[in-house]
């Protein structure tokens, strides 16, 4: 993918203060929000349920108006109608009329993204080919699942070709096959070089899609992560894994005896099966543990030093706003 110097999306200084009434502060929801998404890059955009994530990006639509801050899209203000025609959106609970045909619903948001007359027709079968809904043009929507609604969701936001996606929870109902296919969708879009931001409660797949992240907590955001070094932001853990056995019981005990209170998280144990995992932050409690193992003749099926994920740092950051 080529470089580029222009931010597709750019958020500086956003504020929002709901108010019940015109006496009644209901509190801060998001507080000096600021950063940037690439043109041609797929950025995750992380949040705690209540974080403020789609009131963000309500903002960013126009949809919600901050009470402070600005907000620019290809280096003009958000509220331009014609930057607007730029933008694709999926919302978290999308909603359609029960009534119409899968076809006529994206023929809808064909014209309303302003698809030309003579292009409607070809744009829809392209975006229902696209989401593998081509079969179910003429059904109604009223008779689909919500993992086939989905798919009418990526359709219409595709349809009139943008530049910018914002999807709000994309793999929401959808079964394993359908999250590879919009996985490929979305390498797809990314080789035809459009800017993807994508909000998932399913950190794995940020991990996999995107390669850079925001982690949003009560209203502000904490970390902004290059996902090629992830590795630099969580901390390393040293996991040994054995086959239980009649001398396990003994060797777990022994373990939690010399390092169970060492510190705080330094040693966990978990069962995964017929096998047992021990994981340790510290390098010389693993290589200690791993020589009793040796010596108490465990078997050893694993063991490897590793990472943390973006779940782990995900976590640290909520429990560390909450506490």
């Amino acid at each position: 993918m080529s470089e580029h110097n222009r931010n597709a999306l750019e958020v500086s200084g956003l504020s929002y203060r709901y108010r019940g009434n015109w006496l009644q502060d209901s509190g801060l929801i998001l507080n000096d929000v600021s950063f940037s998404v690439r043109e041609g890059e797929s950025f995750g955009f992380l949040g705690h349920n209540g974080a403020g994530k789609t009131t963000t990006i309500k903002a960013i639509l126009g949809l919600t108006r901050p009470t402070t801050g600005s907000i620019t899209l290809f280096g003009r203000d958000n509220r331009d109608p014609d930057v607007r025609k730029l933008i694709g959106y999926v919302p978290e609970q999308p909603y359609f009329y029960d009534h119409l045909t899968v076809r006529e619903t994206v023929t809808l948001f064909a014209h309303l993204a302003g698809v030309p007359q003579d292009q409607v027709s070809s744009s829809v079968t392209t975006a229902l080919d696209a989401v593998h809904l081509l079969p179910r043009g003429k059904s109604p929507l009223r008779s689909l699942s919500k993992g086939l609604t989905q798919r009418v969701a990526m359709a219409q936001a595709i349809v009139g070709d943008p530049k910018l996606l914002i999807l709000d929870e994309p793999f929401s109902g959808l079964d394993p096959l359908g999250r590879k296919e919009f996985k490929d969708l979305f390498f797809e879009l990314r080789q035809r070089e459009k800017t993807l931001v994508i909000s998932s409660h399913i950190l794995e797949d940020i991990e996999f899609l995107c390669s850079r992240a925001s982690i949003m907590v009560r209203g502000e955001i904490r970390a902004l992560l290059d996902l090629s070094q992830l590795h630099d932001n969580v901390d390393r853990c040293y996991e040994i894994t054995v086959e239980q056995s009649s001398g396990d019981e003994a060797f777990r005990r022994l373990c939690e005896q010399r390092f169970g209170g060492v510190g705080e998280s330094t040693f966990r144990c978990s069962t995964q099966g017929s096998s047992c995992r021990y994981e340790f932050s510290e390098r010389s409690h693993a290589e200690e543990a791993l020589a009793l193992a040796l010596q108490e003749q465990i078997s050893i099926s694993l063991y490897r030093a590793s990472h943390g994920s973006l779940e782990d740092l995900f976590v640290k950051l909520v429990q560390e706003k909450a506490s």
